[in-house]
């Protein structure tokens, strides 16, 4: 059999009579339409090389064997790419590269961010203070002003000036704090010294505690006060006298200073009488202390102070 054009057409030169399996020759060596069309499951089989495809086996063909994926639910274009918006979750792997200018926007995105933030360049900072990290921002501020006054016992006792509930104010470690506070008290009718004082406990160590303290009394509450003492102070020790002996039944004391302490703990403001007072004692609705940080235990200025 002829394999050739070459050879088919040298069968039919002029004068030339081809034989009837010469004719059987040239058609044997053309694509017939319907016999020599391969079928789909001769295409996907793919061991022979004699029939010829067809566009549509060709398209059920290659949907089989890879079909067409979305991305996110969404059909590629024409050309194959594929525009995803507002997608939501997260990738566990990424693999290959993406260029920056691939992504629609990220670009401008990148020109306009935020720069980065650095602590104490172009992050501000309270009062040297950086703002990172957990926990509030700012010095700490304690004010102990019970809503009631408060019963005093009657007797010498070192008793605490508030009651349970604001007496006890928790200090942090390595601090400088400014203080400050007034007592307004009703005392009995017996003459008797009247001391404040303060206790440490839970690891409080207290380097310095400077304040003074101005005491006035008067008869009665609501009168002009009669007498008045101002007494300095320098340590946490109880029993620092703050007035003379007195049967005055109103007195007021204001206080203010500083503490500087190395570890924390709890300080309880207290005070105590030479001798019982005798009748009602009270802290009376108005007394309060304030404690405000004001930086570490070794500061000496906040602020624009040099």
């Amino acid at each position: 059999m002829a394999t050739t054009r070459e050879n088919l057409k040298g069968y039919f030169n002029t004068d030339d009579r081809p034989t009837e399996s010469q004719f059987f020759e040239l058609i044997d060596s053309s694509v017939h339409l319907d016999e020599d069309k391969a079928t789909t499951e001769l295409t996907q089989g793919g061991a022979d090389n004699t029939k010829y495809v067809t566009p549509l086996t060709a398209k059920i063909s290659v949907q089989t064997f890879a079909p067409v994926k979305t991305v996110n639910g969404i059909n590629p274009d024409s050309n194959g790419n594929v525009v995803v918006a507002n997608v939501s979750g997260t990738a566990s792997t990424i693999t290959g590269a993406i260029a920056k200018t691939q992504v629609t926007g990220l670009v401008t995105d990148l020109n306009n961010k935020q720069d980065l933030l650095v602590s104490g360049s172009n992050i501000k900072t309270v009062n040297g203070i950086s703002i990172l990290g957990s926990g509030n921002v700012g010095f700490t501020n304690f004010i102990a002003a019970p809503s009631s006054s408060f019963n005093l016992q009657d007797s010498t006792v070192e008793q605490n000036a508030f009651p349970s509930g604001c007496d006890e104010i928790i200090l942090s470690s390595n601090k400088t704090y400014l203080f400050k506070g007034k007592y307004m008290i009703t005392a009995g009718t017996v003459s008797h010294l009247t001391s404040m004082g303060w206790l440490t406990s839970g690891g409080l160590n207290i380097t310095s505690m400077e304040y003074v303290a101005n005491s006035f009394l008067g008869s009665a509450s609501n009168e002009t006060t009669a007498t008045q003492y101002s007494t300095q102070i320098s340590s946490t020790a109880f029993k620092k006298v703050i007035v003379s002996t007195s049967s005055s039944a109103a007195l007021t004391v204001e206080f203010e200073g500083v503490i500087r302490c190395t570890t924390g703990g709890k300080l309880v403001p207290q005070i105590s009488f030479s001798v019982a007072p005798g009748g009602t004692n009270i802290m009376k609705l108005g007394s309060y202390i304030q404690l405000t940080e004001i930086g570490d235990n070794s500061v000496q200025a906040v602020g624009a102070v040099s």
